[in-house]
């Protein structure tokens, strides 16, 4: 895999560097002509594009199968691309992370579908990793050094580790030598296993799930911190979908642990079940909304 280091202006005034762990050119998959019975599903990259296409392949072709319309896939590098599509009614429904909800549904440009089950929780929380080697062993000591972030939309990619350098006093340009974005959390596993960033804060459930099937980066780790728990990343569709539509997949996503087959597919995607979300979970972010600009 290629690592390189470009620059990426994160808002009008700040530019931070961004560590693309993919080729662009190949995040997006979409279909030119579809018709109108075609339900149009977006993901923001939370792992690599990739990996997601493998992850969610067997429930979109049962969604396919359920609602008797086909699905294009609209695969976004950014948390924010995918809300533009959700804010402009360009997808119908979008795979998402728990900061985007709650702006998306601050603005009113987004609705509930579902939200995932772990453990039996339908919460998560950012962990702050390191080499296991390092000698790292406190946020503290990362003072000075080199750090990665996921996405400046992402929660326990970025928002809750501001929140921590916020309780100390510190804003992320002040604390850190240099901080960059991979734009997917399994890439920030990647750097920091690679030695190319000393730390990184990423998904929780995603690290929990790499390290499940073992994965080499994730074995390298060790988690020195964790963030405060919030609702879990959700399933949305768009403030412009069909209302039937929406109806019609919110009751396949929620009942797919009442059939074999829904059976198999969380079993996959290595979670309990989706229930419906508890809009009470997101306040934690919705309290440190505040801290994006930093």
């Amino acid at each position: 895999m290629l690592f390189f280091i470009g620059l990426l202006a994160c808002d009008s005034t700040v530019e931070r560097t961004y560590i693309p762990l993919v080729d662009p050119d190949v995040v997006e998959e979409t279909v030119t002509e579809q018709s109108a019975e075609t339900v149009r599903v977006a993901f923001a990259s939370v792992v690599s594009p990739e990996e997601t296409r493998y992850k969610y392949d067997f429930l979109i072709k049962y969604l396919e199968y359920r609602l008797e319309r086909p699905i294009t896939i609209i695969q976004k590098q950014t948390y924010d691309e995918v809300n533009q599509l959700l804010k402009e009614g360009n997808v119908d429904l979008a795979f998402i992370c728990s900061l985007s909800y709650v702006i998306g549904t601050n603005e009113g440009y987004m609705e509930d579908i579902a939200t995932t089950k772990i453990d039996g929780k339908d919460l998560y929380r950012s962990y702050v990793i390191v080499h296991q080697n390092s000698g790292f062993y406190t946020l503290d000591d990362l003072k000075g050094k080199r750090f990665a972030f996921v996405d400046p939309y992402s929660y326990t990619g970025k928002l809750a580790l501001l929140d921590m350098l916020d309780q100390r006093g510190y804003t992320a340009d002040v604390f850190f030598e240099d901080t960059f974005f991979t734009y997917s959390h399994d890439y920030s596993v990647s750097a920091v296993a690679k030695g190319i960033v000393d730390a990184a804060t990423v998904d929780g459930i995603t690290f929990d799930m790499l390290l499940e099937i073992e994965n080499e980066d994730a074995l390298q780790i060790k988690i020195i911190e964790k963030g405060p728990w919030a609702g879990a990343p959700p399933i949305v569709v768009s403030h412009k979908t069909d209302p039937k539509l929406k109806e019609d997949i919110k009751g396949v996503i929620l009942s797919l642990n009442e059939v074999p087959t829904g059976q198999q597919i969380l079993k996959e995607l290595m979670i309990e079940e989706y229930v419906p979300i508890n809009r009470e979970n997101y306040q934690p972010i919705r309290d440190v909304l505040h801290l994006m600009g930093d």
